[in-house]
């Protein structure tokens, strides 16, 4: 067996790839956790070959207990949550984590990634998203870093397919019609569905040679709204449609239930926030704006499909297959620790 220190555990994504790791029998986990006994954690453990690891900071990462994890392993997968850290605390973690892997002479470090599409706009402020941007530095810090003895890989995502069971779940009027509520314009949504990033992280630490120092972009498909509401109607038989709204009126709603509702900073559970960080209003204000500017895998965000399909010849590749696969029903679903921590 691999032995694999996962950091962002007990999150939706990295749940996922602990789960699917798991599956495979091949892997023992070591998952770096604040709290060991917590629900997400043991829900983890009982899955077999997983053991909590406890990071014993209060904010951040706890570098001793980590440095030390990192002496059992052959290679790390670090997620971090920008929603918790912030902007700024989750681009140094990030930086800090993979300078610690390197010096403990780990095989192989998978970092998770976002796309640096500010940076490809030329720097458009209307395109600034801030949990984007504090992975696309970490990703270009650990590309620009010397040849070592540790490998790396960056695999960036996107929005996860199940958020339309949470924060893109369509509303239900009197009629029975379902309408997915959408500040997307004519652009396109590349979800990525999470059972099968589990799989390609599963590829990389199974490919180490081929997946050394590579920058995968992942994900399921670009999804404009109208596919989303006619995969729906096809999967379910029931009346949808897509309606384009405001993205103030889909923040106030998404984000109704933090301290002060769509005003509030990321990171605001964690660090007293800086004028630096966004509140969720404006980092998905621009958020949505990237995906607007991404329609038909042609714009901003674009993805190698072609790669994808010779890497994962069995992965899901459109929203109706992935609704087939989920039961997907249009009902609400919780998945981020965010939504249920801050749930009523």
């Amino acid at each position: 067996m691999k032995s694999i220190l996962v950091v962002g555990g007990t999150g939706a994504q990295g749940g996922a790839v602990v789960r699917y790791l798991c599956s495979t029998g091949r892997y023992r986990i070591l998952l770096f956790t604040r709290d060991v006994e917590s629900k997400h954690s043991t829900d983890l453990i009982k899955l077999g070959n997983v053991e909590g690891v406890k990071n014993g900071a209060d904010h951040g990462y706890d570098i001793g207990a980590y440095e030390q994890a990192l002496q059992q392993v052959d290679g790390v997968f670090i997620n971090t949550d920008g929603f918790a850290l912030g902007e700024q605390a989750e681009t140094y973690w990030g930086i800090r984590l993979f300078e610690a892997a390197v010096k403990a002479g780990v095989p192989h470090v998978v970092y998770s990634g976002l796309e640096n599409s500010w940076r490809e706009s030329g720097y458009d402020p209307a395109l600034y998203v801030g949990h984007y941007q504090g992975k696309a530095r970490v990703q270009d810090f650990i590309k620009a870093q010397p040849p070592s003895k540790t490998k790396w890989s960056v695999v960036r995502s996107g929005p996860y397919i199940e958020m339309l069971g949470e924060a893109l779940v369509p509303s239900v009027d009197i009629n029975g019609t379902y309408s997915f509520n959408l500040p997307l314009d004519d652009g396109a949504i590349p979800f990525i569905y999470l059972e099968d990033f589990g799989r390609y992280i599963d590829w990389i630490f199974s490919h180490p040679e081929e997946a050394a120092n590579l920058d995968l972009a992942v994900s399921t498909t670009h999804a404009t709204g109208e596919d989303i509401a006619l995969a729906f109607t096809a999967v379910t038989g029931k009346k949808a449609i897509y309606s384009n709204i405001p993205a103030s009126i889909w923040s106030s709603i998404a984000f109704e239930s933090l301290p002060d509702g769509q005003d509030t900073k990321l990171g605001y559970n964690t660090l007293n926030p800086s004028g630096l960080n966004q509140t969720y209003a404006e980092n998905f204000g621009n958020w949505w704006n990237l995906y607007k500017a991404s329609a038909d895998n042609t714009g901003l965000i674009k993805k190698d499909y072609a790669l994808l399909d010779q890497l994962l010849p069995g992965r899901v590749k459109s929203v109706k297959e992935w609704m087939v696969r989920a039961n997907y029903t249009g009902e609400r679903v919780r998945l981020l620790k965010m939504a249920v921590t801050n749930s009523t």
